[in-house]
């Protein structure tokens, strides 16, 4: 049952009760992520939380909003709100200390009816949000890696996983599967490589080792950002690919990831004239969503937009608002870190009410997120609030990212491919330790 349930009288608890007389079978603990995505136990149990949902908290489960680790007395009194009136289902933590954060969880999980599903970046492991953690190389130094870089890729993706997993965190908005002519430079060393077949391995790699530690991963910036030094966070980048080409190089790695079993997509705020002729951002085209990604693709997973306060969105003048009931309309199942989350929830609920939008739709993008808390042992065993021997789990990640670090270190030094560009910004991520833990 629901941990933060077992005092209320409320139905949900019931109505799961009832799915344990159905469905038989062992216990699956937190976190541990099964792979039998639709199992008739799973459905049973979304089906029997979602008859019991008003609308506003279905509407909640769509979004992820980001969570402050130490907020202020208002922002707090405001993410207790959205968890607890709004029944907020989904947030992202951006960075601080791992003790800040999991007290912060465990205080919003106790408000909530669902609990709610915890997912971060970790696109160069866990430290690239918490510093505890050891960070590895870049992904554009990574692909400078020429004996068996799949290999240490996947033990990278199981690494990361299990640090994830040991502090609660459940879904990595990795790996990137952008393929970029322009990889060797500061600004894409988020690529792997300007050759897609490359990218589709590693990122693939990657992806396969955050599964098998229990992590669902999340494939982006779909259908592909390499092809522009713009910077959606500040303008709407256009690529002027074609589709042939697009399918050819783009997309190849993407539909690498989605053959091999990725469980969420991420949709870039870039427009592609090739693909949707109206030019609106790819975030929002129906033609790319419905047509490409699921169509031709064959993609069933959770779709969800980048970040829909980024420019490259928001540049034409759309609303917080605007941009969510874009988002909802075009296809999207869930909606990432919204400006003004309580005004944009009762908006969309509002649209369903009036019968602009349809709730058959809301359902069925309800659904996927339950399925994927289904599938985490959130509907047997709730979520627990104790991470025991933190300390202790935090030194043996250090110790594992110290040996593989050290060993990918040792293989870049050998390559005779080009060293990323890291002049221009930011700091020297190369890394050589003397010592485990320094």
């Amino acid at each position: 049952m629901f941990r933060s349930m077992k005092s209320r009288p409320f139905s949900f608890c019931s109505a799961i009760a009832a799915v344990f007389t159905i469905c038989l079978g062992s216990s699956v603990s937190f976190g541990q992520v099964r792979p039998d995505k639709d199992s008739i136990k799973h459905k049973a149990q979304v089906e029997a939380v979602l008859s019991k949902m008003t609308l506003r908290q279905k509407v909640g489960q769509l979004f992820v909003v980001e969570i402050s680790r130490n907020p202020s007395p208002k922002t707090k009194a405001y993410q207790n709100s959205l968890v607890k009136d709004y029944g907020l289902g989904n947030v992202i933590l951006m960075g601080g200390s791992i003790r800040e954060f999991l007290q912060r969880m465990d205080e919003l999980q106790a408000l909530a009816e669902i609990p709610i599903l915890v997912a971060t970046d970790g696109e160069w492991g866990a430290a690239m949000r918490f510093t505890e953690y050891l960070p590895y190389p870049r992904q554009a130094q990574l692909s400078r890696i020429e004996k068996n870089p799949e290999k240490l890729l996947y033990k990278m993706g199981r690494n990361v996983g299990k640090e994830l997993k040991d502090i609660n965190v459940l879904v990595n908005y990795a790996p990137v599967a952008d393929v970029s002519k322009h990889y060797i430079d500061y600004p894409s060393l988020r690529t792997f490589s300007g050759d897609q077949h490359l990218v589709s391995a590693l990122a693939t790699a990657y992806m396969k080792g955050m599964q098998d530690a229990g992590i669902y991963a999340c494939g982006k910036h779909y259908p592909g950002h390499g092809g522009t030094r713009a910077d959606s966070h500040f303008e709407l980048p256009v690529i002027l690919n074609s589709k042939a080409y697009m399918d050819t190089v783009d997309l190849c790695p993407f539909q690498n990831l989605i053959d091999n079993g990725l469980e969420m997509m991420m949709l870039a705020h870039i427009s592609v004239p090739a693909i949707d002729p109206s030019g609106i951002p790819m975030s929002i085209s129906g033609t790319l969503i419905n047509d490409v990604l699921r169509g031709e693709q064959g993609f069933k997973g959770v779709v969800i937009t980048d970040a829909i306060a980024m420019a490259g969105l928001t540049n034409e003048n759309r609303t917080p608002v605007e941009a969510v009931l874009a988002v909802f309309k075009s296809g999207s199942d869930m909606i990432l870190m919204p400006d003004e989350p309580v005004k944009c929830i009762e908006a969309l609920a509002k649209a369903i009410e009036e019968g602009e939008l349809s709730v058959e739709e809301l359902d069925s993008k309800v659904r996927k997120v339950l399925m994927l808390k289904a599938r985490a042992g959130y509907f047997e065993d709730g979520y627990s609030p104790r991470v025991k021997n933190l300390d202790s789990k935090i030194a043996a990640a250090r110790r594992r990212d110290f040996r593989l670090i050290k060993k990918m270190n040792r293989l870049m030094k050998k390559s005779s491919k080009p060293y990323p560009d890291l002049k221009p910004k930011g700091p020297d991520v190369t890394l050589i330790f003397d010592k485990p833990g320094q």
